[in-house]
């Protein structure tokens, strides 16, 4: 009987053996002495600490005085006709309102409609100075300046842009052949 404490402890035990000889451990106080002389080998075998002798009669004693807490019943749901039809209310209202948006917008006589016939195209025009331009070309062309405008892109105002990625380089650096 020792040498099947020793295998349970060990877990060599299959489901069936194990439900017995916990059966066996639970009427019969030698095994469980047993039990507890082969736990505590395995506790020194393992380095782990010792419990006193009465942990076990003491932990029990203060999960008596425990007091017992009662869980509320669990509500059981509701099985009526309106938990059946508000799901299929609000997809209905759903698609209605998604539509009425769309035959909004869609619209011909639609106020964006109108607004947007309104409005058309202007040309972008760009004033540059002669002068500004030339300074522009030749600052550009200077290799210290190539380097500092590429090492410090992530300043530039447009890298706060919304909707602009950050990763877009928005300078660049273009050599002729020969350099």
């Amino acid at each position: 009987m020792k040498e099947k404490v020793s295998a349970l402890l060990d877990g060599a035990l299959d489901e069936a053996a194990s439900v017995r000889m916990l059966d066996s451990l639970k009427r019969d106080a030698g095994l469980r002495r047993e039990w507890e002389r082969y736990s505590l080998i395995g506790d020194v075998l393992r380095d782990e600490p010792i419990l006193s002798a009465d942990f076990t009669s003491r932990l029990m004693l203060q999960l008596e005085g425990e007091p017992t807490v009662l869980a509320p019943a669990r509500a059981e749901p509701r099985t009526g006709w309106v938990s059946h039809l508000m799901p299929i209310a609000a997809s209905v209202m759903g698609v209605a309102a998604v539509g009425w948006v769309a035959m909004t917008l869609n619209n011909p006589g639609s106020p964006a409609a109108q607004l947007a016939a309104l409005k058309k195209p202007q040309p972008v025009v760009a004033v540059v100075d002669s002068a500004a331009s030339a300074r522009l070309a030749a600052a550009t062309t200077e290799p210290s300046v190539r380097e500092y405008l590429i090492a410090h892109q992530a300043m530039a105002p447009s890298a706060a842009m919304p909707g602009v990625a950050l990763y877009v380089r928005s300078v660049s650096d273009t050599r002729a052949a020969g350099e």
